[in-house]
């Protein structure tokens, strides 16, 4: 670490979420060092302005001056490099989906845990104060029991040649923005909830992954019981909706930002007992809090991160979504 006490970060792949968004939040944050990035190309390592650039992420992951590292790779990418960071003795932030199924999910947090450091989730949403929000409101049952959720991701234009077109990657819309309502939806439930997907579609439209996926699903645990839905596409109308009832109300994100609210103001809607009201939220950062709140739990400052088990039931409904679409594909 630093001698200010803040951790010397590495970043793993300089893709355009790096070199638009998460370099920059990193440089914002008031504990945290962007010490280290790597590149096949060493210009666009060298471009999210670190302290020192690598053409190796095995480079990176071998600097002794690194404390942690962001992976901002393809998704299938992911599990190797986390392995091998961990390995090398750093923790790690990836980016969502962290891999691509339950086993290799369990997998990666049994590793963590056995070299005793930490692997999240880069589901910067959660990080944002409305989410948080969200938890607390559901926590003390201000809606009653949930009974009903909508989450939707859409929007259409995803470029020829994008990794999110190529099934060996990881591409699809499930696994690029699937993963936002469903994360919204796990993290205001608890751990023994059960999530049993009941029908998924799959709308390839010319293409080898899922440009649209709509699923169906009931959750259930002894507090509460219910349905769900989400759709995710790179093929519809820009939305993001999220509206979950409950047995004594309802709550909804207004606008067309219910997952990735990033500095500008947002807003949250609550009707209950017969009455509505909104709470604003001012515009923030949730990629620099989520670095700053790892950055706090490494150096041993609090910092708040999301559980393991969140992560492992997110990709259990996903392992189910594609188990279904298929199904339902090979009817006659």
């Amino acid at each position: 670490m630093t001698e200010q006490g803040n951790v010397n970060w590495g970043f793993i792949g300089a893709g355009g979420l790096a070199t638009g968004t998460t370099a920059q939040s990193l440089h914002n944050a008031k504990n945290a060092t962007l010490y280290a990035a790597a590149a096949r190309d060493k210009g666009r390592a060298q471009s999210l302005s670190p302290k020192i650039a690598y053409d190796s992420y095995e480079k990176l992951i071998q600097d002794p001056q690194v404390d942690a590292v962001y992976i901002s790779l393809n998704n299938d990418a992911h599990l190797p490099w986390i392995i091998k960071s961990l390995d090398a003795g750093k923790h790690v932030l990836c980016e969502k989906p962290m891999v691509m199924n339950a086993g290799d999910t369990v997998t990666a947090y049994a590793h963590a845990q056995d070299k005793g450091l930490l692997l999240v989730e880069a589901v910067w949403s959660l990080w944002h104060p409305r989410a948080q929000r969200l938890k607390e409101l559901i926590s003390i049952n201000a809606i009653g029991s949930p009974t009903n959720y909508l989450g939707t991701f859409t929007f259409d234009g995803v470029s020829p040649g994008n990794y999110r077109l190529d099934p060996t990657k990881g591409g699809g819309a499930l696994y690029d923005v699937g993963i936002y309502p469903l994360h919204a939806l796990v993290a205001l439930l608890t751990e023994d909830t059960n999530y049993t997907v009941t029908m998924a579609h799959d709308e390839k439209l010319n293409e080898q992954v899922d440009m649209t996926m709509k699923a169906q699903f009931n959750f259930e645990n002894p507090q509460c019981k219910g349905s769900g839905a989400i759709v995710a596409s790179f093929a519809m109308h820009p939305s993001q909706r999220f509206v979950l009832k409950g047995s004594e109300g309802e709550i909804t994100l207004p606008g067309d930002q219910a997952f990735t609210s990033y500095n500008q103001e947002s807003e949250l809607t609550i009707t209950a007992n017969g009455v509505t009201s909104t709470e604003t939220f001012v515009a923030v950062d949730p990629y620099q809090l989520m670095f700053e709140n790892m950055s706090d739990r490494i150096s041993g400052n609090g910092g708040w991160l999301p559980n393991p088990w969140q992560s492992v039931q997110v990709a259990k409904i996903v392992d189910q979504v594609f188990k279904s679409a298929l199904v339902c594909a090979e009817r006659p």
